[in-house]
């Protein structure tokens, strides 16, 4: 969080980014029946005819209910692997900024790193499957925009010790996304209830864990205000159904 400046962190073009804006999101009918010829959908309806709700106003609501955050620290996207490479269009910039990734760990962060161009430094856990933190910092640069911890860790299974993770965070100018996919399994507290503190946190969890629902494809990222207002520019418009 040293130096910590969102505005720097966004990449250049997405920043000036005029998003996609559905009829949808502009027209709010409050409560009242409305006839929709926005976007030439089938008119018969059969729970199927309809585009989904861009901003999945619903599920936001009742996320937020049982999380206890404002709807406005909540992202939803078509698994979170959406999510996460919604992270790295909008803050890398391809063939220059870099990320840090701390194997053995989920193997998607590498994968997204590579197709978007982000060079992948790799820093090892230790032997106890802890972050080394003084060699996470030591790897840092100025093009360094992310740093992913995964805990509970995929694959070892161990929640990152607090102080340790809060280091990271409270010493580095970026972004540190806490992937917490196996949360719901695990008797440590999740970081959720740090975002007040920590503006570059973000946190991501899954319904495919979470709830047993992998067919439904449905990640969630929380994160600040602000943070969310950069993603919702660059998200498709009807990527949750």
């Amino acid at each position: 969080m040293e130096n910590y400046n969102l505005d720097k962190l966004v990449r250049p073009n997405v920043a000036v980014l005029e998003p996609y804006s559905s009829a949808r999101d502009e027209f709010k009918t409050q409560g009242q029946e409305m006839v929709f010829l926005d976007a030439n959908e089938n008119p018969n309806e059969n729970g199927l005819n309809r585009y989904p709700d861009p901003q999945q106003d619903k599920v936001k609501e009742k996320l937020a209910e049982i999380k206890k955050i404002p709807v406005s620290n909540i992202l939803l996207g078509n698994g979170s692997d959406e999510v996460l490479d919604l992270l790295f269009r909008a803050f890398c910039e391809p063939g220059k900024d870099n990320i840090i990734t701390l194997p053995p760990t989920y193997g998607m962060y590498k994968v997204l790193a590579g197709i978007n161009d982000i060079e992948n430094r790799e820093i090892l856990l230790n032997h106890s499957f802890e972050p080394d933190v003084t060699a996470i910092l030591n790897a840092v640069d100025n093009s360094t925009k992310m740093i992913f911890l995964c805990s509970p860790n995929n694959p070892s299974g161990n929640s990152f010790d607090p102080d340790k993770v809060r280091s990271i965070i409270e010493n580095f100018s970026g972004l540190v996304v806490i992937d917490e996919a196996y949360i719901d399994f695990s008797v440590k507290l999740s970081w959720l209830n740090n975002l007040r503190n920590y503006p570059n946190l973000i946190v991501t969890q899954t319904f495919s864990k979470a709830y047993g629902l992998a067919g439904i494809r449905l990640g969630v990222l929380y994160a600040s205000e602000e943070i969310i207002e950069v993603l919702n520019r660059i998200k498709p418009p009807y990527n949750v159904n």
